[in-house]
């Protein structure tokens, strides 16, 4: 039977089609066709003889059925005669001659135990935990003498790297930057450039392995100050970044944006204060306004963390709340950390070098907190892929990210979905008293009790 696949491989793709190395890993960009290929070389694998058994492993279930399993549903009228079922909700394609393929997610390792395969293919690797592939999929290979192919772009230092850069011969490596692909252009490339950081455009295109050593923002430098300043209305549009805390400081960043080009963003003042009710920081949002010839009518959008949605017990009002009684716009939603800080990291300096976001001299605490602000330190004094949350540096880094994520919504960096505790404007539902699932101690919601949020405020924030 011979089946005529729309499928052209670039000439990188075809060098790895024609590998008959046992093991092969492929460290690429973004874009340059890797989840293609591997979909080829599995079903090649199994066209090729009967009763193979192929397992494609994504990060999540979802990675593996949107990347996996829906681009073989695409080829799935060409492949029809050789193909006997596919189970959509099993995501599992069952050939004629008795091979198999299963798409599945390592976020249930349970579901990779108990098979033995012929092929293994890790999408994504990067973004797998090392013992999916040490204790789960590289022993199902042995009694059949399977192969693998492990794909990703990088993500740090881990283990993903450790075999890219292990000398054993058994392996075939590649090294695929997006650049290979023709069809994405310089132009395209060059405008990537401008909108990313340098670390990030080097691992996310170049398919660089980078780590984050030290400091959380080392591009951030007496560049990004600039001589005290106060925004025209005319000209800026002005936002608040807002963390909120008592017992922790409640940090505040006063953001003004360019707005003939929308691109530009001064910080022009801070609040950093502690153990202050609502009302007061409210006050004094007012007075740092009006310092700098402001109104609180000349202010656009406040941006808040979203733990700034959960009530505190003492008012029954969230500090959300409080800000919208008093007439402010507050807006928020869920972001993932690590995405909020490189998005940041590309105003204060992108791959080709420009800076886009300035902080003024005033601003004493802010920039202390840019120059302290660091990545955890392990025991054996290797450094995490994690922002330390020292309750002295993070808090106004912290309010400056709050305010890109939600400003410059740019998907890369911000969560899919709103958090579990996004907060709705001219919500009127009545609140409700829960138990904090971490800490166990009461709090008010304004959800009902089997939705969330269903942790306090205090242990939201040490999540975000």
């Amino acid at each position: 039977m011979e089946l005529q696949i729309p499928y052209r491989p670039m000439g990188y793709q075809g060098i790895l089609h024609a590998d008959e190395s046992r093991f092969k890993i492929v460290v690429g960009g973004r874009r340059v066709g890797k989840s293609v290929a591997f979909l080829q070389d599995a079903i090649k694998h199994c066209l090729s003889n009967p009763n193979r058994m192929v397992f494609w492993v994504a990060p999540t279930y979802n990675a593996a059925k949107e990347i996996g399993f829906d681009e073989f549903v695409k080829l799935a009228q060409v492949l029809a005669p050789a193909i006997h079922t596919i189970h959509n909700t099993r995501l599992k394609v069952v050939f004629k001659n008795g091979s198999t393929i299963y798409f599945k997610g390592s976020d249930n390792p349970d579901s990779l135990r108990g098979r033995g395969l012929t092929l293994a293919i890790l999408d994504e690797a990067a973004f797998i935990k090392k013992e999916v592939w040490t204790k789960i999929i590289r022993p199902a290979l042995s009694d059949k003498n399977g192969s693998a192919i492990i794909g990703s772009t990088p993500n740090g230092f881990n283990w993903f790297k450790d075999i890219y850069d292990n000398k054993s011969s058994d392996w075939s490596k590649y090294l695929w930057p997006t650049e290979l692909n023709p069809l994405i252009s310089d132009k395209e490339l060059l405008a990537v450039q401008s909108e990313i950081s340098r670390d990030e455009y080097l691992q996310e295109y170049c398919a660089k392995f980078i780590t984050k050593a030290g400091r959380v923002y080392d591009e951030f430098t007496g560049y990004n100050v600039i001589p005290n300043w106060s925004p025209s209305p005319d000209k800026y549009d002005v936002f608040l970044g807002m963390d909120f805390g008592y017992a922790h400081h409640t940090a505040i960043a006063f953001m003004a944006v360019d707005r003939a080009t929308n691109d530009k963003i001064i910080q022009f003042d801070e609040i950093y204060i502690t153990k202050t009710q609502m009302e007061d920081i409210i006050k004094l949002i007012r007075l740092t306004l009006h310092a700098h010839g402001l109104t609180q009518g000349d202010m656009n959008i406040c941006y808040s963390d979203p733990a700034g949605n959960a009530d505190e017990l003492s008012s029954g009002l969230s500090p959300v709340d409080m800000m919208r009684n008093q007439g402010f716009e507050v807006i928020n939603k869920g972001s993932r950390i690590n995405a909020g800080i490189a998005l940041t990291r590309s105003y204060i300096k992108n791959s080709l070098g420009e800076s886009k976001y300035f902080i003024t001299e005033n601003c004493t605490n802010t920039i202390r907190s840019f120059n302290g602000y660091q990545y955890t330190v392990k025991k054996d004094g290797s450094v995490k892929e994690e922002a330390l949350k020292d309750n002295i540096h993070d808090h106004l880094c912290d309010a400056v990210r709050y305010f890109f994520v939600n400003k410059f919504d740019h998907a890369k960096y911000v969560a899919s979905t709103p958090g579990l505790n996004a907060y709705a404007n001219g919500s009127t539902r009545q609140k409700v008293m829960k138990r904090c699932n971490s800490c166990r101690r009461p709090f008010i919601s304004n959800t009902p009790v089997n939705e969330p949020p269903y942790t306090c405020t205090d242990c939201q924030k040490k999540e975000i």
